[in-house]
């Protein structure tokens, strides 16, 4: 093979291994936090790191000391100090007592945060890691990702992380600021109603209804029997009082025949008198 031809082979080697990390840190670098890419040194940097994730979202207690609630989810982010850049980075959180990794403090994208995606870490969703693989790589300022804390009885915990500036210049195995739990979040109890003093019955007034229904006869109260007494027939004559004397039966026509004879007799005399004359 030509010098030319294993050149070319070698330059064609270090940008797929660019390319490759470029597109976040390998699952070598899960447990070590150190940087797997051609040409890093075996230590790093050994200089103050200048980056930072930024915690000011945790609350204080009353010694200024930083608390997470245990579940609480929160927006975090890794960030510069100063005028530098960064093109990669990774970020676990780690238990203080022992060192080891979180399995139940899961992280999750932003929607808007293009540059940043869940490393290969395992378990699942326990790491996050940068995303910018087109070339020539981008510089980064900062990168914004959710963290939900673990649950209660987790105790004192940290984020540990590891960034690089450039292809020579990183800083592997870095400490965040201790977070320690803080107490867990408590539902607000329900307080029930008093119960009223006197209970209030409830009136429902029925609507009217559009269809006639059979007809009902409101009950009655039972009175005593009385006998039916027809109406009176109003006569043509006038009454008669119960004190008055009451003539016997036959009276009214003998006056009404005395009277007839009476005016005969008259028109028997007229004419009589007409005749002497």
């Amino acid at each position: 093979m030509s010098l030319a031809a294993s050149v070319l082979v070698l330059l064609l080697a270090c940008l797929y291994a660019a390319d490759a990390r470029s597109g976040g840190a390998p699952a070598a670098a899960c447990g070590t936090l150190m940087p797997d890419l051609p040409g890093h040194t075996a230590n790093g940097q050994t200089d103050p790191v200048p980056y930072e994730i930024d915690l000011t979202v945790f609350d204080e207690d009353e010694n200024g000391t930083l608390q997470y609630t245990p579940g609480g989810v929160y927006t975090l982010t890794f960030r510069r100090m100063g005028d530098v850049t960064f093109r990669g980075f990774l970020v676990r959180a780690r238990l203080a007592a022992d060192n080891s990794f979180l399995t139940n403090a899961p992280f999750a994208m932003i929607a808007s945060q293009t540059n940043t995606r869940i490393s290969s870490c395992e378990p699942a969703n326990s790491g996050i890691t940068h995303s910018n693989a087109q070339l020539p790589r981008v510089e980064l300022t900062e990168v914004r990702f959710q963290w939900t804390a673990p649950p209660a009885d987790t105790g004192t915990i940290f984020f540990g992380f590891a960034v690089v500036q450039t292809q020579n210049v990183y800083w592997a195995a870095q400490m965040s600021a201790m977070l320690e739990e803080g107490p867990a979040p408590t539902a607000t109890p329900t307080t029930p109603a008093e119960p009223s003093a006197t209970p209030i019955p409830t009136v429902v007034t029925p609507e009217p209804s559009t269809t006639p229904g059979p007809e009902t006869t409101a009950p009655t109260e039972e009175t005593p029997s009385v006998a039916t007494v027809p109406p009176a027939v109003p006569s043509s004559s006038p009454t008669t009082p119960d004190n008055a004397t009451t003539e016997p039966e036959g009276t009214e026509s003998t006056a009404s025949a005395s009277g007839v004879l009476f005016s005969g007799l008259s028109i028997l005399l007229a004419m009589l008198a007409t005749l002497l004359l």
